[in-house]
């Protein structure tokens, strides 16, 4: 309850901001000063652009990301607007891990390696297409990684990925192509 209190009271600091510059835009528009008016609302806007570049977020299955997720998140992020943040993430995590600690370092850094090589071919498709790239690699359970991304990157919109585990490709019927299943959620944030 407090934390939707303070959005609600985060939102009406903002509204009477806002408020308060229209008003200070319209006493200039009828002093005869427009174009200061018109300067009030470009650098609003433009500060808006800045501060809220909205991301899809990517999720590969381990290091890899399919050519259908590919495709997908690029078309989308061209679509809408949105920057791309490409994750693969690894379950290097927990007590079995923790007692091989140089085994566990090893497979961490062949597991960072191996992502940054395969994470390649979409950055170089995203640059083509114009979009904003990045690429996190993040070593825990998948659904802990898109909190902790969440919480450090905010203006998550969406989510693509592929399905979590691997599930036979459905069949395809006469004159169709078999095709992988693409997961797309959206991210909402209180």
């Amino acid at each position: 309850m407090g934390r939707l209190l303070a959005r609600f009271m985060k939102r009406a600091k903002k509204a009477r901001d806002n408020m308060d510059k229209y008003h200070e835009a319209v006493a200039f528009a009828e002093a005869g000063h427009p174009e200061y008016a018109q300067q009030l609302f470009e650098a609003e806007v433009a500060e808006k652009a800045a501060e809220r570049s909205a991301r899809l977020l990517v999720i590969g299955r381990e290091a890899t990301f399919s050519k259908e997720v590919i495709e997908y998140a690029l078309e989308m992020a061209q679509r809408l607007s949105y920057d791309i943040l490409a994750l693969n993430t690894a379950a290097l995590s927990g007590d079995a891990f923790r007692l091989f600690s140089s085994s566990h370092k090893k497979l961490a850094e062949d597991f960072r390696a191996l992502s940054e090589e395969n994470v390649q071919l979409f950055e170089q498709e995203a640059e083509k297409a114009g979009v904003s790239f990045d690429h996190i690699v993040k070593f825990g359970e998948r659904d802990e990684a898109i909190e902790e991304i969440n919480r450090e990157f905010g203006n998550i919109e969406f989510v693509v990925s592929d399905s979590e585990e691997e599930r036979p490709v459905e069949r395809a019927g006469e004159g169709e192509r078999a095709r992988q299943a693409i997961y797309v959620y959206s991210m909402t944030s209180m």
